[in-house]
């Protein structure tokens, strides 16, 4: 055999180098990940990075709920001045959505209880509680409440709300020796007349009866609730935050609309509810927003010598201010009663009538606003009779704005 020139035993050679650097790099990125991922695992961060990988890398819908589930808190609490800014980024090719909000705690409102409501809502939804923090009482003695909130460890919500000085507007309506108000909107009216609507329209007490125009059956509704002794309002349709893809019905008011357009169509929905003494807004997160929309419409409801009831579907709403503008009589909801679905997929009517009694007992009025569904009427026709037994008066809405 004849012997490898000295050029083709040092190619050999090379090739053989080539080869051992190819797998002594190999050896190295696995030692690198081996780390890396012990790293991860020993700081948790490793099923956030899964979790990242396997839903795209997108949290923003979880962020979502759990700044829907804050705002129903806010709500609640009647959280006031509210200012919200939201901002939406990427980092490593994850989309992050934040959001920044301050506002008011209403006078009378205890710290311990915002905290509490506010926590409980988060957890719910399946956010974390990072951080949460009370200063010491400044020079007038306010405190603020600083609250941050997130998701795998990732903060998504910074929330600061301060207490804020007493003034004789801020008083809480004193409660009447005859007892609590508490009205009850039920809203959604109007798509038939079954045997769940006419079993509302039966129950004893003063419940307020929303009718949404344009719907088959709603001026034959609002005929009969009337002649059942209820309290009739429009239910106007407004643009949400959702819409087109979340539909308010015909006959919506919507932000492209101009101002006369948008007073057209409320003098149209009023004119298909007969017996109506007021209104309140079906869906419209986005209209209620706008200070000039809302402008528009409480131009005609002042027109028609109307009130109005903010059903409050975002904490951001002004139309209960532009509503105060205009000089006519407005309140807003306190909660809803039966849009949420607890952990075991029910709605827990009674619970939250229970909380609409307790904040009734607190302030001197409350309003409730649900919709015609069976769960809710059997609901209503279990606690109302014990609610009149333990005091309290259940009122057409009316008697509330103010």
């Amino acid at each position: 055999m004849a012997r490898q020139s000295k050029k083709a035993r040092l190619e050999k050679r090379a090739r053989a180098m080539s080869r051992v650097r190819r797998w002594l790099l190999v050896i190295a990125m696995v030692i690198i990940a081996l780390f890396v991922i012990a790293e991860l695992g020993s700081s948790g961060k490793l099923a956030q990075l899964a979790s990242h990988i396997f839903s795209g890398g997108d949290s923003s819908r979880q962020a979502e709920r759990v700044n829907d589930a804050i705002d129903g808190a806010l709500v609640a609490l009647e959280i006031e001045r509210l200012d919200s800014v939201r901002e939406e980024k990427s980092e490593d090719g994850v989309k992050r959505i934040t959001w920044e909000k301050s506002g008011r705690i209403p006078q009378g409102e205890k710290l311990y209880r915002c905290n509490l409501e506010i926590t409980n809502a988060v957890r719910s939804a399946g956010g974390e509680i990072l951080r949460v923090r009370e200063s010491n009482p400044d020079w007038r003695d306010l405190r603020t409440l600083d609250m941050r909130f997130g998701i795998e460890g990732v903060e998504t919500h910074h929330l600061v709300l301060k207490e804020q000085v007493l003034g004789a507007e801020a008083l809480e309506r004193p409660i009447a020796e005859d007892g609590p108000m508490i009205a009850i909107v039920i809203d959604d009216f109007g798509h038939n007349m079954s045997a769940m609507t006419r079993g509302f329209l039966a129950l004893d007490d003063a419940v307020t009866i929303a009718v949404l125009p344009h719907t088959p059956h709603a001026p034959a509704v609002a005929e009969a609730a009337h002649e059942a002794g209820k309290e009739v309002l429009v239910h106007l349709p407004m643009e949400p935050k959702g819409y087109p893809g979340v539909d308010p019905g015909d006959g919506a008011l919507l932000l492209s609309q101009s101002a006369s357009e948008m007073g057209e169509m409320v003098r149209e929905c009023i004119s298909d509810i007969p017996h109506a003494v007021g209104a309140n807004n079906h869906m419209g997160s986005r209209l209620t927003e706008d200070t000039s929309a809302m402008r528009s419409v409480m131009y005609v409801l002042k027109e028609r010598g109307f009130f109005y009831v903010d059903s409050m579907t975002t904490p951001l709403s002004v139309a209960r201010a532009e509503a105060s503008r205009a000089g006519i009589p407005t309140a807003r909801s306190s909660m809803f009663l039966d849009s949420t679905l607890d952990e075991t997929g029910r709605r827990d009517v009674e619970g939250k009538l229970k909380a609409l009694e307790e904040l009734a007992r607190r302030k001197g009025v409350a309003i409730g606003i649900c919709h015609p569904r069976q769960e809710t009427l059997n609901a209503l026709r279990r606690m109302l009779p014990g609610m009149r037994e333990r005091g309290c008066r259940i009122v057409p809405v009316s008697m509330i704005v103010e």
